[in-house]
């Protein structure tokens, strides 16, 4: 399950300060960082082990959600997709465009570009449901897949 972490006691600059520095001190490392759309809330990306546990003190999300909470802050989970994007126009519009269909909303994008290859990226999208509660591995990967196909269909430039 793919997830982001949520922490904003602060101004948005302030809060992106406080956990770099959180995360630092405790040794995790960063995949991607940027603003919630929500200011002055901020989302941080970590590494998580898979199947996640929330019970291993040793997975690094966990680890992390730690940190945060020794260094005063109060972290949120928050459900994400992660999905393999090609460098391309219109590929973004079209994942935001299936998720509006599909009953999310988009409050965060992160982008982790280079990866898995160049001219592309991932791309985490913190959503969330805008019809019905619950979020699970399955619902997750079938959206991916339904997401990655139409970007895939999107014609050559």
């Amino acid at each position: 399950m793919h997830q982001q972490i949520r922490a904003s006691p602060d101004d948005t600059a302030g809060n992106i300060r406080l956990v770099v520095n959180a995360l630092a001190k405790h040794s995790i490392n960063i995949e991607a960082i940027a603003p919630d759309f929500d200011p002055p809330h901020v989302r941080v990306l970590v590494e998580h082990l898979e199947p996640y546990d929330a019970g291993n003190r040793d997975d690094p999300f966990n680890r992390a959600l730690a940190a945060l909470e020794q260094e005063g802050l109060t972290p949120e989970i928050r459900a994400a997709v992660m999905l393999k994007m090609p460098n391309k126009p219109r590929a973004l519009k079209a994942a935001l465009d299936r998720l509006t269909r599909e009953g999310y909303a988009v409050e965060c994008i992160l982008v982790l570009p280079g990866e898995p290859a160049p001219g592309s990226a991932r791309v985490s999208l913190g959503v969330a449901r805008t019809d019905i509660a619950g979020w699970d591995d399955g619902e997750v990967d079938a959206l991916s897949s339904r997401i990655e196909a139409e970007i895939a269909a999107l014609p050559p430039d």
